[in-house]
């Protein structure tokens, strides 16, 4: 999924498919770990999951602790960063 990546790119995540929801790298946030790697993303965008925000939290979370640049907002304000 990397591949897909283009430079300089932000990504928008919603809920979370990390290590904590998946095991091992992750799913989708494996795909952002490693386009991170590559120099690919600039910054990604982790979306709120109602009622609890729990998505955006634990993705957020998983992206702190890999040094990785993230902003947690609102899905209805997803548009507008």
């Amino acid at each position: 999924g990397a591949d897909l990546i283009r430079h300089g790119s932000g990504v928008l995540t919603h809920c979370n498919a990390g290590a904590l929801a998946t095991g091992g790298y992750g799913t989708a946030l494996g795909v952002i770990k490693t386009a991170w790697a590559g120099g690919k993303i600039s910054q990604v965008y982790a979306t709120e999951t109602r009622p609890l925000f729990q998505g955006s939290r634990l993705t957020a979370w998983e992206l702190q602790r890999e040094s990785i640049s993230a902003t947690v907002l609102p899905d209805s304000a997803a548009d507008s960063s």
